[in-house]
């Protein structure tokens, strides 16, 4: 009998290992490729819900259908709900609850808001002879980026940043009506806001919701930074941020930590997240902690109009106002920040603001 080579076992087995070895390299390759289809088909993941706030009348002025079929087309299911408000019937005017930027599981439902039109209220004429009951149109509080940009832009196209937008009873306080200048997203220095520590607190609870609150009513920096601390550190503020959409929003060192600050460490937001911090604060009940006297500092504020404010200063000359104004029976959040401008100039940009949102509030 003629032995067999050893060498033709291992070269009939080379083949076969071979054959195994790619048939396992295709499945995964499938398993993958399945994958990866079906999350940009958003049939399963996360989905990032997209910055509507463009598609008001302020910007593309689209329908709601538009807007929930935009929506659907990025992982959502969809919800309309009418609303008065001073727009046409059938136009978009923002969304329920939810900020632009938010990521949310895919197939999560979002409510549109949609334009019923304005709402048509009686009212007695007194100044009528007759005195008889008529109907008038009640409009809601409007307050536009172009009124905004008209003041900042008197003082500087880079430096200055300026966002307003009407909170509370009779306005909508989604992101759809904030109103914002050029550098409204722009990151400042952002000296004198502790809005994020309050609000992540407020979602936390616990010891760090009361120190965030001793924070709030006095402008306190150890009380900020051992609420910071109760939550996890300011990564876990970071990440309550992101998950809530204040994307141009940033903290990575203690309040009044200088050296840290010296050293390039950083804490940035814009006028634009910071006009939604305010929002939110006053939806919690939290507008009757803030209560820095800016009039004392030198700002100007219309008689008649309730002012509720933080100030702050920094590093780069840094100068910012946040307020939740109020006359008229309207509410309104304000963002003022500045940098390379001084106390001076701030303050008579923010008197410049408050005069101008008195007039909106009060038409």
């Amino acid at each position: 009998m003629t032995p067999t080579p050893a060498g033709t076992a291992t070269a009939k087995a080379k083949p076969r290992t071979a054959m195994i070895v790619g048939a396992i390299v295709l499945v995964v390759v499938l398993v993958l490729g399945t994958a990866f289809a079906t999350h940009q088909m958003k049939l399963w993941g996360d989905a990032t819900v997209p910055d509507y706030t463009s598609w008001t009348s302020s910007g593309e002025g689209i329908s709601a259908e538009e807007a929930a079929q935009r929506l659907r087309d990025a992982g959502f299911t969809v919800t309309i709900e009418q609303q008065y408000s001073n727009e046409d019937k059938g136009v978009f005017i923002g969304v329920k609850g939810i900020d632009a930027g938010a990521k949310l599981k895919v197939k999560s439902n979002i409510t549109v808001l949609e334009s019923r039109g304005p709402r048509a209220v009686s009212s007695d004429d007194s100044s009528d002879s007759d005195s008889s009951s008529k109907k008038k149109t009640s409009k809601l509080p409007q307050i536009t980026s172009g009124q905004l940009e008209s003041i900042a832009g008197r003082y500087s196209s880079g430096d200055v940043a300026v966002s307003a937008m009407p909170i509370g009873s009779g306005s909508s306080s989604s992101s759809a009506s904030l109103a914002t200048t050029q550098q409204g997203h722009s990151r400042f220095e952002a000296a004198g806001l502790y809005l994020p520590v309050y609000l992540a607190a407020n979602s936390a609870g616990g010891s760090a919701q009361s120190e965030a609150t001793t924070a709030m009513s006095g402008m306190d920096n150890n009380a900020a930074n051992s609420a910071v601390a109760d939550m996890g550190g300011w990564s876990a503020v970071n990440s309550w941020l992101s998950s809530h959409g204040y994307s141009d929003t940033s903290f990575n060192r203690n309040f009044g930590d200088v050296a840290a600050s010296q050293a390039g460490y950083t804490n940035q937001s814009s006028s634009a997240d910071a006009v939604r911090m305010l929002a939110a604060v006053d939806a919690a009940g939290g507008t009757n902690l803030m209560n820095v006297d800016i009039a004392s500092e030198g700002v100007s504020i219309p008689s008649g109009m309730s002012v509720h404010a933080h100030r702050g200063m920094g590093i780069q000359n840094t100068w910012n106002y946040f307020a939740i104004v109020e006359t008229n029976g309207h509410k309104a959040a304000v963002s003022v920040v500045t940098q390379n401008q001084g106390k001076t100039v701030a303050a008579q940009i923010m008197s410049d603001v408050l005069a101008s949102v008195n007039d909106s509030l009060n038409k």
